[in-house]
């Protein structure tokens, strides 16, 4: 359950609920804030500024998402690596003066709008399928070998755990975060995903032939 004021780190990463991010914490007022929040909920809130934006103008109706402290790594310089996970989105409405060196804002949840659970179906399974076969050819061009990842059955929360697994650029990404509708965040993928399938499984099968090129796998020449 999101709380607010909470203490915000805005950042150049776009973090989605159910992702695991690594981060390098370096700055006197992250390790500040790494302290406050170790001591109570291991929770603050990420946000994206825009580009072009300075931190201290974040518009407000800014959509972030919950970072959940899971793993902390101090060294001996007082720097600490951290892994975080999403949690719940929110929507940013004003910084707070907290006498803090970090950043402390007011916020509110943002929760998914109601969509037709048979849509939600039909496009989940219809990403589900997409996304396996753009992971596939990737896999084949980079001469990856190992199993496909197993997608979340929870339709409304796909578009989350599959955006990430496709080097998307962050623009999409913030889409997909600040989108409430789960339908139109996995038409949203499958518009993204499908516009490059052709050519990404056409160059699989050209390095895939390549590959074979100088190689006999029949039965002898008679």
């Amino acid at each position: 359950m999101i709380t607010s004021p909470i203490p915000l780190f805005p950042l150049g990463l776009v973090l989605l609920p159910g992702a695991v991010v690594p981060l390098h914490i370096f700055e006197p007022r992250y390790r500040a804030l790494l302290a406050d929040v170790a001591a109570g909920t291991r929770c603050f809130g990420l946000i994206t500024v825009p580009a072009g934006t300075a931190e201290s103008e974040l518009p407000a109706g800014r959509i972030g998402c919950i970072a959940r402290v899971s793993a902390v790594d101090t060294l001996p310089d007082g720097r600490a690596n951290i892994v975080i996970e999403g949690g719940e989105r929110f929507r940013f409405e004003t910084y707070l003066e907290a006498g803090t060196p970090y950043r402390v804002g007011h916020v509110a949840a943002f929760d998914d709008a109601a969509d037709d659970l048979s849509d939600l179906a039909r496009s989940g399974t219809a990403l589900r399928e997409l996304a396996a076969r753009v992971i596939s050819a990737t896999m084949t061009i980079q001469d990856v070998r190992h199993e496909l990842p197993v997608f979340n059955d929870d339709n409304a929360m796909l578009s989350f755990q599959i955006a990430p697994l496709l080097q998307l650029g962050d623009d999409v990404l913030y889409a997909v975060l600040a989108e409430r509708s789960p339908v139109a965040r996995l038409q949203r993928l499958d518009t993204v995903l499908r516009a490059g399938l052709d050519a990404l499984e056409a160059a699989a099968e050209r390095h895939t032939r390549a590959k074979s090129n100088g190689h006999h796998y029949g039965p002898p020449p008679t």
